[in-house]
């Protein structure tokens, strides 16, 4: 019992810690977007074109790049929190067993544990 709500509470930490990783671009962006009002004030209205002026190609691949960057980062952090937490699960799931009438969520190692693990899972007859 004891076991169970360490791993509760281990759990509920890492997701804020994860919500948190995150979320820490968003709030970042946010306070580099916000302008003094004094620059807001001083800004002189130029009149509307009919048109919109070009985006230039390097604006543009500098955008895309910074996105792309944004995910492979992302991913790193995702896989790294991911990989802490099956070695942090794996200390306390040692012992336990599989309940009876429930399939085991191990990753078969063979073509035949493959098809047998499928065959368990979907009830096939």
């Amino acid at each position: 019992m004891k076991e169970q709500m360490r791993l509760r509470m281990k759990n509920r930490i890492l997701a804020i810690m994860i919500l948190t990783m995150l979320s820490l671009p968003v709030q970042v962006q946010a306070v580099d977007d916000v302008e003094p009002v004094d620059a807001m004030q001083e800004e002189v209205v130029t009149p509307i074109t009919p048109y919109k002026q070009p985006v230039s190609k390097r604006k543009i691949a500098k955008k895309f790049l910074l996105a792309m960057g944004g995910v492979a980062a992302s991913s790193c952090i995702i896989f790294l929190l991911l990989t802490l937490y099956n070695k942090v699960r794996e200390s306390f799931v040692d012992g336990a067993k599989t309940p009876e009438g429930e399939v085991s969520l191990e990753t078969p190692d063979d073509l035949q544990g493959a098809v047998r693990a499928f065959l368990d899972k979907t009830d096939w007859k």
